[in-house]
C-alpha cells in the first residue's frame, strides 16, 4: 500500500487552537487595513494639495 493511499487523520479543533487561529486571523486583517491606509495615504501625498482645485 503506498503513502499516499493512506486515510487522512482528522484536525480536531480544540478551543485553544481556534483561539489562536482567531488571533492570526485578527493580525492578518489589521495587517492589510494597515497596507490599505498606507496605499492612500501615499496616494494622497502624491496628488498633492491641488487635488481639490481640478475643474469638474
Amino acid at each position: 500500500m503506498s503513502e499516499d493511499n493512506k486515510p487522512k487523520e482528522e484536525v480536531v479543533w480544540t478551543e485553544e487552537l481556534l483561539r489562536e487561529r482567531r488571533k492570526r486571523a485578527t493580525i492578518m486583517a489589521i495587517a492589510l487595513l494597515a497596507f490599505i491606509a498606507l496605499f492612500f495615504w501615499v496616494t494622497l501625498v502624491k496628488l498633492g494639495a491641488n487635488v481639490a482645485n481640478r475643474p469638474l
